[in-house]
């Protein structure tokens, strides 16, 4: 059995990749790992996992020399609106190659954005679906907004220029309304994101509680703002864990988390989805000023309607004066046909009547009898008649 140094063995590996896998490929993966070292070169790790157990089932070390790297990262970065980082589904065309010291990897020669960008979207797609047969992708959008929102809970990085623009434009709008915010810190970019927004969420609701508990205004809507600068790590936002907390959000939410291109989960479970913070203010001062002038259209028609109204009821009540006396005279004419058919009904019904027509009224005592099995032999009898009274003896029952 020969006997070789790990060095030489890596050689004849190397050689042998070499000499039987000089091709590229198209590979696809999971970046699993990436950084940019001091050269400016690109590192990370590529993975496979099983669609069942979610388990690696293979991965491999990746290069991107720096040359390379500052093309293609520019590049991915206009066709999908993201950096590349771990997490992201990629589609890559690699060379094999090895090396004694660092062993197996793939150099990348080039990414297919446009890959990437499909994942992103299914799995978009995916989260979307999934509220959807949750039945909860509309809630929020179905709560009424506030006519006058003035208590504002605002989730955003204390540090980002969109926050103290959002509260500027609020601060100063031109028509002198009055606004009460608070912010609540979160992180809004990167990994921790959608926690941190959660957590946020959290603490407005357990503090509306504690507000409302003590008798004062809870906050009216929650803004969700992230600054401007390139779109970058949106995909953070499509989360399904977040997603589902706004939707279910007791309180109407705006977002504007400064996309100008592309869309994310929360947009379409938000109750307002605007580009920017800047446009999330001016959202709540344009609705501010339509209820306004709303108000002050009211002011002035509700008493030209109330005079009009006032007006044509007046008329409506001459007209029936008019009408009335002959209305009762009619009615009185009406009324007076009914009481004589009931009068002669009446005068019908009288005894004395029925007894000159030739009836009769038996009774036994103060009882009218109507059968032959109400007396016996031997009872008293008397009998009515329209002349005079006959008094008789039963002497036999027929009947």
């Amino acid at each position: 059995m020969e006997t070789v140094t790990l060095y030489e063995l890596n050689s004849r590996i190397r050689g042998i990749l070499e000499d039987t896998m000089d091709q590229v490929y198209w590979v696809h993966g999971e970046l699993s790992e990436g950084r940019q070292g001091p050269g400016g070169h690109f590192y990370g790790e590529l993975i496979e996992r099983d669609e069942e157990s979610d388990t690696v089932v293979a991965r491999a070390r990746i290069n991107i020399w720096a040359r390379t790297y500052s093309i293609l990262s520019l590049r991915f970065l206009d066709e999908t609106g993201q950096n590349l980082r771990p997490g992201m589904k990629v589609l890559v065309k690699a060379k094999v190659s090895f090396h004694e010291a660092y062993g197996y990897a793939l150099t990348i020669q080039d990414i297919d954005g446009t890959y990437t960008l499909g994942d992103m979207e299914r799995r978009r797609q995916e989260i979307l679906r999934q509220l959807e047969k949750d039945g909860i992708i509309n809630d929020n959008k179905t709560l009424p907004f506030p006519n006058l929102p003035r208590r504002i809970a605002i989730v955003s990085s204390p540090n980002a220029a969109g926050y103290g623009d959002f509260c500027n434009q609020l601060q100063n709008n031109e028509y002198g309304f009055a606004f009460y915010t608070r912010l609540y810190p979160a992180i809004m970019q990167g990994q921790q994101a959608p926690d941190s927004i959660i957590g946020a969420l959290q603490r407005i609701e357990d503090d509306n509680s504690v507000l409302m508990a003590h008798g004062s205004e809870p906050f009216d809507i929650v803004a969700i703002i992230r600054g401007g600068g390139a779109v970058t790590d949106l995909c953070d936002f499509d989360s399904y864990p977040l997603a589902a907390c706004i939707a279910q959000y007791p309180v109407p939410v705006i977002v504007g988390i400064g996309h100008e291109r592309d869309r994310t989960v929360l947009d379409f479970v938000s109750h307002c989805s605007v580009k920017t913070p800047t446009a999330a203010a001016a959202f709540i001062l344009d609705h501010q000023a339509e209820v306004l002038a709303h108000l002050q259209d009211l002011t002035i028609r509700v008493p030209q309607i109330a005079r009009m109204r006032v007006e044509s009821e007046r008329q409506c009540v001459h007209r029936i004066a008019s009408l009335l006396p002959v209305s009762i005279g009619r009615m009185q004419e009406r009324l007076k046909h009914r009481l004589d058919i009931l009068e002669q009904r009446i005068i019908g019904l009288n005894p004395e009547v029925l007894l000159k027509r030739g009836y009769s009224i038996t009774k036994m005592g103060d009882k009218v009898l109507h059968s032959a099995m109400d007396v016996q032999e031997g009872d008293v009898l008397s009998t009515r008649l329209e002349c005079g009274e006959v008094l008789s003896k039963v002497i036999c029952r027929l009947g």
